[in-house]
């Protein structure tokens, strides 16, 4: 299987719904919002498939101190081939080592993360949003 990885390419909205919703991701669906998501993230590196989107991680950074990892995601048939690990890596490799990576991550995710080196903390907060 040959994996192209593509940093900043526009995604497919129906094609992210399609990869959001085969992974159980709690997140509201509409179209309105998934285009204003898309138009405010600043990194995003997507692995396709031929021309069908398999992943993509979105990132929220400043390119010079911090990178908030909003998701990485990954079509479920696809998860033993590593994508997820190569998305995050690309991720690394395009902030360069000067740029904090932080996500929160989904229970489900965590040792996901732990496998990849990343270390658990707990002084995270939020604000839950509405809607």
């Amino acid at each position: 299987m040959d994996i192209e990885y593509k940093v900043n390419e526009p995604l497919p909205l129906n094609e992210m719904i399609a990869i959001y919703k085969k992974n159980n991701f709690e997140k509201s669906l509409n179209n309105s919002r998934l285009i204003k998501m898309n138009e405010n993230t600043q990194l995003t590196v997507s692995a396709w498939n031929g021309t069908s989107l398999v992943g993509f991680a979105r990132c929220l950074t400043d390119f010079e101190y911090s990178c908030y990892l909003s998701e990485i995601v990954v079509l479920p048939e696809f998860h033993s081939n590593h994508i997820g690990t190569n998305l995050l890596e690309k991720v690394q490799e395009y902030v360069g080592n000067r740029v904090t990576i932080s996500l929160r991550s989904d229970p489900n995710a965590i040792e996901f993360y732990k496998k990849l080196g990343l270390k658990k903390i707990n002084n995270m907060f939020r604000i839950h949003r509405e809607g």
